[in-house]
Formats: structure tokens, C-alpha cells, sequence
């Protein structure tokens, strides 16, 4: 006999219940109560296209409006609600690199020309 929760076999023709996971069995109720075990299916990825990806990153070269658009896509992928969750991710790490990129640079160009600043009020 097999049991209908656990799925082992019962070796004790007798046993009232289950030596496995305890289920009570030979019932006539434990037999209709119990159902076939529903297969869950993973979720299937979604991925993120290669093409999508190039032409998101090549925004930012077209002049005056490129800059903006892509930003606008990234933040509306970021904090969509109706977004894939790859897009989602995506779009979220490329907006804190691009926050820190900003960030860094504006301190290494802010130091540099204090430098040169500097540098030029020393020689006049």
C-alpha cells in the first residue's frame, strides 16, 4: 500500500497511520480529502535583449535630447509598477552607476580646477 500524502510505501497492511509523516489511512473520507499534489511550475526568466540593451546605451549620443530620453527611460523602467522585473533591475543599477559616475566626476573635475585656480593665482 502506498500512502496518498507522503507518496512511501507502507510496509504494515494494518497500520492505521502513515510511519512516514503520520497521515491517517484506509479511510474512507482520507481517501476523497485527498487530492493529487498540484506541480508548481518555476517561473519562467525574463531576460533582458541584447538589442534592447544596445539601444538604450547609445541614447546618450545623439545630441541635446538623447541625454534626457535616456534618463526618462530608465527612471519610468526603475519605478514602473507594470515593468518586468529584469527591466526593473536593470534600469535601477545603470541609474546608481550613473549617480555615481556624476558624483565622482564632479569631484575630480571640482578638485582639478581648484588646482588650477590655484596654480594661476600664484603666477599672476
Amino acid at each position: 500500500m502506498q500512502c496518498a500524502m507522503c507518496g512511501r510505501e507502507i510496509t504494515n497492511p494494518d497500520a492505521n497511520y502513515c510511519d512516514y509523516c503520520g497521515t491517517a489511512i484506509g479511510t474512507m473520507t482520507y481517501r476523497e480529502e485527498v487530492k493529487e499534489p498540484q506541480k508548481v511550475s518555476e517561473p519562467k526568466e525574463e531576460r533582458v535583449s541584447t538589442w534592447l540593451l544596445f539601444g538604450v546605451m547609445c541614447l546618450p549620443m545623439i545630441p541635446l535630447v538623447g541625454g534626457i530620453a535616456y534618463l526618462v527611460i530608465l527612471f519610468y523602467w526603475a519605478f514602473a509598477a507594470s515593468v518586468e522585473d529584469s527591466r526593473k533591475s536593470f534600469a535601477r543599477a545603470t541609474l546608481l552607476y550613473t549617480a555615481v559616475t556624476l558624483v565622482l566626476g564632479m569631484i575630480l573635475l571640482g578638485s582639478f580646477f581648484a588646482l588650477i585656480m590655484n596654480t594661476m593665482s600664484g603666477v599672476l
